[in-house]
């Protein structure tokens, strides 16, 4: 059974890094659900990410496929919204 996900293009802030990435969601989904979930695992896979030294801005590489702990996510917003969902009413989700 293939459950349908969507991406999200979002920046995630840790203590010493800022990455860009897609983030794989189910379908419908919020990232506030995600992150409050106990049944999401400990790891976001993430893909299409580019990693930046927090302190410096610059950037220190990127790849196609990262697995981030959610321990170390201090702030994490979406970049933009799936085609599939309006952006009218959208409110911040963090």
């Amino acid at each position: 059974m293939h459950a349908k996900k969507e991406k999200i293009r979002v920046e995630i802030y840790t203590t010493s890094h800022r990455i860009v990435a897609d983030l794989h969601i189910f379908a419908g989904a919020r990232l506030t659900d995600i992150m409050q979930s106990r049944e999401t695992s400990s790891f976001f896979a993430l893909t299409d990410v580019e990693v930046y030294d927090l302190a410096s801005g610059r950037e220190l590489f990127r790849t196609d496929f990262v697995d981030v702990n959610r321990s170390h996510i201090v702030m994490l917003r979406p970049l933009e919204v799936p085609a599939s969902r309006p952006r009218e009413g959208l409110q911040p989700q963090f």
